[in-house]
């Protein structure tokens, strides 16, 4: 967050002040949008009810109903933004406050229907991709805007509007210093994508009430799924996870800055693995395992929201161990992410998954890949996942995909030499920064590589580990 740090001294002030103004609400009887039922003051259970201002949406917690719409929205001051009652009348307070201390603030975004916010996501998805639109806007349904409860601000004139520099003007820092005694909280802060799943945004005001937002502030509790205690065991596509001799599943955290945080224990019995793979099989916005096993079977362990893992379903029954495989979204039209594999007799095969649970029929999508190895990865950066194949000879070829399940007509390109040196390789997405792109790659001999990618071609390859030789590394 965007706090500036202070003598211990005035952190006590702060929080002596803040337990004063919970002390003042409870006196004077703070209204109902601003105090949960009884019962529920401060509880760390989670709320599900759409019209309750302590409701938490996120990608994994959608909206119930999927289409909800606030019974009190109204027009803010005469605009076309709208805003539920409660959440108006406190950011006209906010905005009272930042004029006073010499801060013109104005509203940017408000309440998004359903349609509205489909439409915007689609624009996203279509524009950046579906990784990194997710990144930054948040599919129909699972909208904090849909509720009515949140607000984007920015400076009146436009300077730094819906930008993270917002949070660099003297209007954002006092937004971040201030916004908690009006009942916001910055959504959205700083170093919290790995938990919230969203980029940083100090425009993004969330409106929970006094009370709540008072609280959060002086635990010094930066967002919601800490608040209560939601943190799914992959974080982020940039993580790392691998399963050692003894059948322990690692994940290793990454730090958004080039690296990985301290291992965690994810799960245990993962001895017999052949390959395993993340993704969101499901499309809840919650990061997925599927596991290809010596035994033949390929199975999917649905990720919680609070961390660990569903019983595992059975997708695909037998047969599974002599394929080379890969998982991930290689038809654009379709809402869930398939399996390409190579058969022993070199068929290429791609898997469709139907409903998010067992996979459909194969379809032959080429021949003649007897024994290569396959990374699925956006190398061309045209938001259509392709195929990097790794021959016997090294050489690592790209097969562009023109996002219909079918490949682009054209020579393919040589992309590297010496792939046969890389045991086991994946996508990742953020490990960098918001926005970066590239491979995580673990050699033969036990050392893990970033190769970093731009459009059409790796810009850079740095090694980010050593000792990984007994672990077998997800791709």
């Amino acid at each position: 967050m965007l706090e500036s740090r202070l003598m211990p001294w005035r952190t006590f002030a702060r929080r002596f002040a803040a337990v004063v103004v919970v002390l003042a609400l409870f006196l004077a009887g703070a209204p109902a949008v601003q105090a949960a039922p009884a019962g529920e003051q401060l509880s760390t259970n989670v709320v599900t009810t759409p019209s309750h201002p302590w409701v938490l949406v996120n990608k994994s917690r959608p909206l119930n109903p999927l289409q909800f719409v606030p019974s009190d929205l109204v027009q803010w001051n005469g605009t076309s933004h709208m805003l539920r009652r409660s959440v108006s009348g406190a950011i006209n307070q906010l905005f009272s406050g930042a004029r006073a201390a010499g801060h013109a603030l104005e509203v940017v975004s408000g309440y998004r229907s359903y349609a509205t916010q489909s439409s915007l996501y689609n624009y996203y998805v279509q524009t950046y991709g579906q990784a990194y639109a997710d990144q930054i806007s948040a599919r129909p349904g699972y909208s904090e805007h849909q509720t009515g409860l949140a607000v984007d601000v920015g400076n009146v004139g436009g300077g730094c509007g819906l930008t993270a520099c917002f949070g660099d003007t003297p209007g954002g820092r006092w937004v971040a210093a201030n916004a908690h005694r009006y009942g916001f909280i910055i959504r959205y802060p700083q170093g919290y994508t790995h938990i919230t799943g969203y980029t940083y945004e100090p425009w993004h005001l969330r409106y929970v009430g006094v009370q709540l937002a008072v609280d959060m502030k002086s635990r010094a509790i930066p967002t919601m799924e800490q608040f209560f205690s939601l943190r799914p065991s992959i974080r982020s596509s940039a993580d790392v996870l691998a399963a050692d001799s003894s059948g322990a599943l690692w994940n290793y955290p990454a730090n958004r800055s080039g690296g990985y945080g301290s291992r965690v224990k994810i799960g245990a019995g993962w001895t017999g693995l052949k390959s395993g793979f993340v993704a969101d099989w499901n499309s809840d916005g919650i990061n997925d395992i599927v596991a290809q096993w010596n035994t033949g079977r390929l199975t999917v362990y649905r990720g919680k929201g609070s961390g660990g893992f569903l019983s595992p379903i059975v997708v695909g029954s037998n047969g599974w161990q002599s394929m080379n495989i890969t998982v991930g979204k290689w038809h654009n039209g379709h809402r869930y992410p398939g399996v390409v594999g190579t058969a022993a007799d070199g068929s290429m095969l791609y898997y469709p998954n139907p409903g998010g649970g067992v996979l459909g029929t194969a379809q032959r999508i080429g021949s003649g890949f007897q024994g290569m190895k396959l990374t699925m990865a956006d190398f061309d950066n045209d938001r259509r996942q392709d195929l990097l194949v790794t021959k016997s000879t090294g050489e690592l070829l790209l097969f562009r995909s023109d996002g219909a399940a079918r490949f682009v007509t054209e020579a393919r390109q040589k992309v590297g030499n010496g792939w046969n040196t890389v045991a086991q390789s994946h996508a990742s997405f953020g490990f960098q920064g918001a926005g970066t792109r590239g491979l995580t790659a673990k050699t033969t001999d036990g050392r893990l590589f970033y190769y970093s990618l731009g459009t059409n071609q790796f810009t850079g390859s740095r090694q980010v580990g050593d000792g990984w030789g007994p672990l077998s590394v997800f791709r």
